[in-house]
């Protein structure tokens, strides 16, 4: 077993012994659903949240209990080394992309409670935040991180949609022709939190819909009224500002492909 097998093991491990659940391990090709899952192969994977662990699942919550058991459609989700595509789905989940570059999407959640903590883990990871999600926290780790505000391309029936590029399946950011918008700023020593900024999501009227948590974070993408366009903070200093800029500057990475590039 490599170093990066053993790496990602010990987290493993350490998400079930903090959660108390029973591990679910997938080594199946193809999306995964289960509550606590793992991606594994020799390829990008796009590993699901199974949405299982509720009130409906006798197995969880037995007939005749009236004690909550169950954690409300939470799972957790672990990458591969390969670089995946992590969906948290409905419930408040716990991501760790692992190694390689990741995209992470805690929704699309459809209620509450969808509050989500994910981690990039090691590599140049993008996280996305969707409406319908909610306040979240995302930990970049080692590497370039990205974090986007942003809805998502949809299925009919409210399902996350991706596209097949530099072969693997990726989401579409609908980044651009937005009313809506994100705002940024440092968060200060002294309230104590251990994050470096906070993003709040805005409503078409600037009301404050949600604020998203950001550590080890390189760069914030927000959504942009003009066609063909977002703005940009390079997230350093006490004040970043976000900046207007043609998405088709990234034409050719990964970031670009998510952002329709």
């Amino acid at each position: 077993m490599n170093g990066s097998h053993r790496s990602s093991h010990r987290r493993l491990a350490a998400l079930v012994a903090v959660a108390g659940v029973a591990a679910v391990l997938a080594a199946a090709v193809g999306p995964a659903r289960a509550a606590l899952q793992t991606a594994s192969g020799s390829a990008a994977r796009v590993v699901l949240g199974a949405d299982n662990d509720n009130a409906d699942n006798t197995f969880i919550q037995p007939a005749g209990v009236a004690a909550k058991q169950h954690m409300e459609n939470t799972d957790l989700l672990l990458g591969s080394p390969y670089g995946d595509l992590l969906v948290g789905r409905k419930g408040s989940d716990v991501m760790d992309g692992g190694y390689g570059a990741d995209v992470l999407v805690g929704g699309p959640d459809k209620g509450t409670p969808n509050s989500d903590v994910i981690f990039g883990g090691y590599g140049g990871d993008i996280n996305i935040w969707a409406p319908g999600d909610g306040d979240d926290a995302f930990v970049g780790g080692p590497g370039y991180d990205v974090h986007i505000n942003s809805p998502v391309a949809l299925t009919p029936d409210g399902e996350l949609a991706t596209f097949k590029q530099y072969g693997r399946e990726l989401p579409h950011a609908l980044i651009d022709k937005q009313a809506t918008s994100c705002s940024v700023e440092a968060v200060p020593a002294q309230q104590g939190l251990g994050f470096d900024y906070i993003t709040r999501f805005l409503g078409a009227n600037g009301n404050v819909i949600v604020t998203i948590r950001l550590k080890n974070v390189e760069l914030l993408v927000c959504n942009s009224a003009q066609p063909g366009m977002a703005r940009f903070a390079v997230l350093r200093g006490p004040a970043p500002q976000l900046v207007e800029r043609p998405v088709s500057r990234f034409a050719g990475t990964l970031l670009g492909a998510v952002l329709g590039a």
